[in-house]
């Protein structure tokens, strides 16, 4: 018995002492932090390209409006909507304002970032709203 005592400790012992996996157990204990950040990166990175959609959407709109393709705030409106649900977009809030003194369109719109999110881990992220705005000269060649 005492040889098997005696074993068990010195194994016991040798386990304690050598340091051969000890690149292992870190790389499992810091895997889980590399992957939530990768998905702030790849979530961060989804909602900004949904912003630039929306952005290029929104400054159509406006050129559209300015060329008198579109007629009036209305038809900004719902061709914005229209062109964003194309694309799975839900603006929740959007305004058009043509100023007739000024001659300038002022768009804006409002996205929930959630409907631009890939992965939607962070909290922080989805409760976020996105507010697009853009202006554009109305373009009068009448005159």
């Amino acid at each position: 018995m005492s040889g098997r005592l005696k074993r068990i400790s010195t194994l016991l012992r040798t386990f304690r002492r050598r340091q051969d996996g000890t690149a292992t157990v870190e790389a499992v204990l810091w895997f889980p932090i590399f992957i939530a950040v990768f998905g702030l990166m790849v979530d961060s990175a989804i909602i900004f390209h949904g912003q630039s959609k929306v952005l290029r959407v929104v400054q159509d709109a406006n050129r559209k409006l300015s060329i008198k393709s579109l007629k009036t705030d209305a038809e900004v409106v719902a061709f914005i909507n229209n062109e964003l649900n194309q694309i799975g977009i839900t603006p929740t809030t959007t305004v058009a304002q043509s100023d007739a003194i000024t001659g300038i369109v002022s768009t804006g719109v409002q996205v929930p970032a959630s409907e631009l999110q890939l992965l939607g881990y962070f909290s922080v992220l989805t409760n976020l709203d996105l507010t697009v705005t853009a202006q554009h000269m109305r373009e009068d060649w009448t005159g």
